[in-house]
């Protein structure tokens, strides 16, 4: 672990050195192996570029570390031959209705693969785009259960992450459920968790008359427009998704996420 703290210091200050920016941005996430099988690096590299079109270089691959640049960004993938904390992955587990069976099979994982793409603030969505590109080209290439991001608590399942990632480039759509998590209470209620990572506010419906599904669906479709279109919210604003349904906020303390302001949905 401490090899691989010094690399991404080394890999960051390198970074921040050659765009003297403000201080970057870091998407991270994990993803879980089933085995102790060493990442096959050049197989990896070869995908990363022909399946995934990412124009990869100045490439450095070590013992268990892979470091490459982009135009906008420092990849580095680095393999940890012990799990994910099970504490942790436990409770993701409980609270991820996309791998309904995560609890058994997330914690069986023997290693982890922890990829870190380091760039501007300003780029954060490209950011995330080129993490899950190179996230999916990790689960194809090896014995691979699914992807963590800790910092949103979110855990989902290699299936459903690759198709979303293909999506993606098929359709030049966005995998919001591959970067921010939904809540589902249930009650007329659900939640976001994760927009901090795209500099936004998550926002929660409360109590809506309407059915659950139509709830989600309120909510996901706000959510991929102030992600598409970086939209900064301000009290009293409204939301305008892109099927046309305007959605009046207003900054309230969270109902479901203790602790933090929110920007609550009129639906």
């Amino acid at each position: 672990m401490r090899l691989l703290l010094l690399g991404l210091i080394l890999c960051t200050s390198t970074f921040v050195q050659a765009q003297k920016t403000k201080e970057p941005k870091v998407v991270s996430g994990t993803v879980l192996i089933n085995n102790r099988v060493p990442l096959d690096a050049q197989a990896l590299i070869s995908a990363i570029k022909s399946d995934w079109k990412i124009k990869a270089d100045s490439i450095s691959i070590s013992d268990k570390t892979i470091v490459f640049s982009t135009a906008t960004a420092t990849v580095m993938v680095a393999q940890l031959d012990y799990p994910a904390d099970p504490i942790e992955i436990k409770a993701a587990a409980r609270l991820s209705w996309l791998w309904t069976n995560a609890e058994a099979e997330a914690v069986r994982h023997q290693s982890q693969v922890v990829i870190s793409v380091i760039g501007s603030e300003e780029k954060s969505l490209d950011l995330h785009l080129l993490f899950s590109k190179v996230a999916a080209a990790v689960l194809e290439n090896a014995s691979a259960s699914g992807v963590y991001m800790n910092s949103q608590y979110l855990l989902l399942p290699k299936g459903f992450y690759s198709g979303a990632a293909h999506n993606m480039i098929e359709n030049q759509s966005l995998p919001v459920y591959c970067w921010i998590y939904f809540g589902r209470p249930g009650d007329g209620g659900g939640y976001t968790y994760g927009m901090q990572e795209f500099g936004l506010t998550d926002l929660e419906i409360v109590k809506s008359e309407h059915s659950e599904a139509d709830v989600h669906a309120a909510l996901y479709d706000a959510v991929y427009s102030l992600v598409k279109y970086n939209t900064k919210l301000t009290d009293g604003q409204s939301v305008v998704t892109e099927e046309g349904l305007k959605l009046p906020v207003k900054r309230s303390k969270a109902i479901f996420l203790e602790g933090l302001d929110v920007f609550r949905l009129t639906y």
